[in-house]
Formats: C-alpha cells, structure tokens, sequence
C-alpha cells in the first residue's frame, strides 16, 4: 500500500509529546470498514467500520512508520472491504486508506501494510 499523511489529530498529539516532553500513545490496532469515501487528514474514525484487532508489527524508518495487520476472512464474513485504519493506544485514528473493494473468503488471510508518514 502508498505511504498516507497522518491524520491531524495524530499529528497533533505527536506535536503536544514534543512540546512537553511527553510520549506519543503507540499504534495498537488495524480496523477494516466498507467506506468508500475518500480519505482526509481531519477524520477521526473509519466511516464503516467492521472489524478491529491488535496491530501485528511496527517498525519506524525516517520519518515513516509502517504497520502490519493480518485479517482472516473469517472475521469479515460477507462483507466487502474498502477501507483500512490504524488507531493509537487512545483510541484515536493516526491514519486512514480507502483501497478497490476486496472480499475474502472465510478460509483466506490477508497481510496488509499500511505506511504512516507525518
């Protein structure tokens, strides 16, 4: 998947750590949703989300942090997938991709990276 811009809540919360010397809350989790609108900077959540789960990895390079999730079809039965969040330890959303719709079989696993640049 493309890198995505950090939502501006993220970003804000990342300028705040800065600011007082605090820490950013990690990334924790990768939801999946059936919106197809397209993807802004001032959202705040998925417009339709289905499912949501632990992120799986997290690696930081410069000044991109990609994030790995793995869904089984099985957690989204009978839905077809068209867009992809990360959310922090707060619940706040970092950073949203909307993508072509995609349905899984109950048996299929999909490993989905998504890059956060801020």
């Amino acid at each position: 998947m493309s890198v995505i811009p950090a939502t501006e809540q993220f970003r804000a919360k990342v300028a705040s750590a800065v600011a007082a010397g605090g820490s950013v809350p990690a990334i924790t989790h990768v939801a999946w949703g059936t919106n197809s609108d397209p993807s802004s900077p001032d959202q705040t959540a998925l417009g339709a989300e289905v499912h949501r789960q632990a992120v799986t990895g997290a690696t930081a390079d410069g000044v991109v942090l990609h994030i790995t999730g793995t869904l089984s079809g099985a957690d989204v039965p009978g839905h077809s997938l068209r867009e992809l969040g990360i959310f922090d330890a707060e619940g706040g959303l970092a950073g949203r991709r909307v993508f072509a719709p995609m349905e899984l079989d109950p048996g299929t696993e999909i490993d989905a990276t998504l890059d956060l640049q801020f």
